[in-house]
């Protein structure tokens, strides 16, 4: 199983499964961006979301993302993404994002 679900409080969050605060600094980030024109999926990794999405392409809009606490899981969930089919894929993000909206506004404030 993936690291817990954490619940977003401003600069902290909070780990559901110990209940201890977490820095969102020390966080490791699984995305999934969108390109509005070809519809091709870039799966992704990062460390600092909102510096890493500063210069990003306006044709692309991010579609999904998930924190972990430990890098490992983040890297073996990208991995698993990876190694999905593109229809289990976009099952997954419609489950957290129906309208596939871009959530690139929430993630710059992290």
């Amino acid at each position: 199983m993936f690291a817990s679900y954490l619940v977003f409080m401003t600069n902290k969050m909070m780990d559901e499964h110990n209940n201890t605060l977490i820095d969102s600094a020390v966080l490791s980030w699984v995305y999934i961006i969108m390109n509005t024109k070809s519809l091709d999926l870039i799966i992704g990794f990062c460390f600092n979301p909102s510096k890493h999405f500063e210069n990003h392409k306006k044709p692309e809009k991010l579609v999904y993302y998930r924190s972990f606490v430990n890098s490992f899981d983040a890297v073996a969930h990208k991995h698993l993404l990876e190694s999905l089919s593109r229809k289990s894929v976009m099952h997954n993000v419609k489950q957290v994002n129906p309208d596939l909206n871009n959530l690139m506004s929430e993630i710059k404030n992290l």
